[in-house]
């Protein structure tokens, strides 16, 4: 009996040929037992205060997430049920039939809509509220009157020391992320209303980092068929409401300018572009330490492309990045030092790993939603048939892996994740291209459907 392969399930076609197109229709059991499986893990998930005698405490409002139970319909509902339907009935067609810039600038304003759509579900407090989270960066932003004093005495309020401490945002991050909040505020744009904004408008664009990486790669096929699964993904629910969201959209870009770098025609262009990339991805990691764990994406884009001529110029523009914050007083190392000192000095000690370590995964399936699920079971089964191909959509996803098992078994990511693991859990959402064609639509739906509902019945936290 012939195993179909990864590659049968994903014959781009357009749709109008689509049901006569001569492609081999695997079995949906793959999918169908990936979303059992998560089902269940979730039910256990959900009722981890319950089977507390196994683990511990769980600590978390509305475990395993950070969220509250909260069921609206607000202003935002149409919106986003506009954007669902409309990309659903005609975007696995238009991206099929439109030029390479026009599909980017579709996909980017839907995937806006999509996102300002489910945030506004609850109001205007969708976008401003998280922002005003007792522990969010705004909090801090009075107590500091001389900016060029911030980067050098930093490290010094990391600590857990009564009134003098940063809030938890600020002493968890670099102080690259806080010291943006505080230049806003002094050009004009500060407190939570434009924050809300800027960061909506900015984490938007990593949807389209990741088409333009896997065209750069070769993968544009693919790119194609996932960017109506990328408009409407679900992750964009908790992209609008934290700061999580332009770590992920600077990460993405990074890694875009890598995979310019790795196909470049010639060093000089490689080394430049490298070079560049490094510089973005240096001040990714500055902007939060755990967007270290991105250099596994890093390597999956070289790895992808063959090609690691410009691995040497992006860890020096990295570097350098490092050094100028460490001239300027901050020290990188310390700095992730002394985040987990205080790490463990708070709730986080409470937070049994026996359970977060399962937990987190199980939080990565809620968050990617049914399609996504689905695409992770056929992945799986593909890996297990040895029905692998090494494409760019399959090497990122890989590398999205690694990070996430990374983050997970080193016990720092207890809770949580459906926003700190957002620059990973992107990359999982172009294994769709491997889903059946004949089931496009209805898994796009089933994903807006997904969103919408979450959205409507749960307050996230931050």
């Amino acid at each position: 009996m012939r195993v179909p392969t990864l590659e049968s399930a994903s014959e781009p076609a357009p749709e109008s040929n689509a049901a006569s197109a001569d492609v081999s229709h695997p079995s949906r059991r793959p999918e169908w037992t990936a979303l059992v499986v998560a089902a269940v893990a979730l039910v256990l998930a959900f009722t981890g205060e319950e089977w507390g005698r196994w683990w511990g405490d769980v600590h978390a409002w509305l475990e395993p997430l950070s969220a509250h139970f909260a069921p609206t319909i607000g202003p935002g509902l149409p919106l986003a049920a506009a954007a669902a339907l409309l990309v659903t009935a005609h975007g696995p067609g238009l991206a099929v039939r439109l030029s390479w810039r026009r599909l980017l600038l579709a996909t980017w304003l839907a995937g806006l809509a999509w996102s300002v759509g489910l945030a506004l579900i609850r109001g205007w407090s969708g976008i401003a509220e998280p922002l005003t989270n007792d522990h969010e960066y705004l909090v801090d932003v009075p107590r500091v009157d001389d900016l060029t004093t911030l980067i050098p005495h930093f490290l010094e309020r990391v600590d857990i020391r009564g009134d003098e401490q940063w809030v938890t945002h600020v002493a968890a991050h670099p102080p690259l992320t806080f010291l943006s909040f505080l230049w806003l505020d002094r050009i004009g744009m500060g407190g939570p209303a434009w924050g809300g904004v800027i960061i909506t408008v900015l984490a938007s664009t990593a949807i389209v980092a990741v088409l333009v990486t896997l065209r750069l790669l070769g993968d544009e096929s693919r790119a194609r068929i996932v960017a109506p699964y990328l408009a409407l993904t679900p992750l964009v629910a908790w992209s609008v409401v934290s700061a999580d969201g332009v770590f992920m959209a600077v990460a993405a870009w990074g890694l875009a300018v890598l995979a310019a770098a790795a196909v470049a025609p010639s060093w000089p262009r490689a080394s430049v572009l490298g070079a560049t990339a490094g510089v973005i991805l240096g001040i990714g990691i500055n902007l939060s330490y755990g967007l270290l764990l991105a250099g596994a994406l890093a390597l999956a884009v070289l790895a992808s492309a063959r090609s690691w001529r410009p691995l040497v110029p992006a860890v020096v523009g990295a570097l350098v990045v490092v050094g100028v914050f460490a001239a300027l007083g901050f020290w990188w190392v310390e700095g992730q030092e002394r985040l987990v000192h205080r790490y463990y000095m708070g709730i986080a000690r409470n937070r049994a790993y026996s359970y977060w370590v399962w937990a987190n995964l199980a939080i990565v399936c809620f968050c990617l939603g049914p399609a996504g699920v689905a695409a992770l079971g056929r992945a799986v089964a593909g890996m297990r048939h040895r029905a692998v191909e090494w494409s760019a959509a399959w090497w990122l996803a890989l590398g999205a892996v690694v990070a996430i098992l990374a983050a997970d078994l080193s016990g720092l990511s207890k809770s949580e994740v459906e926003r700190i693991w957002l620059p990973f859990m992107l990359w999982l959402v172009p294994l769709a291209a491997w889903l059946d064609v004949r089931d496009r639509r209805r898994w796009l739906a089933a994903q807006a459907g997904w969103a919408v509902v979450i959205s409507s019945v749960l307050r996230f936290t931050w």
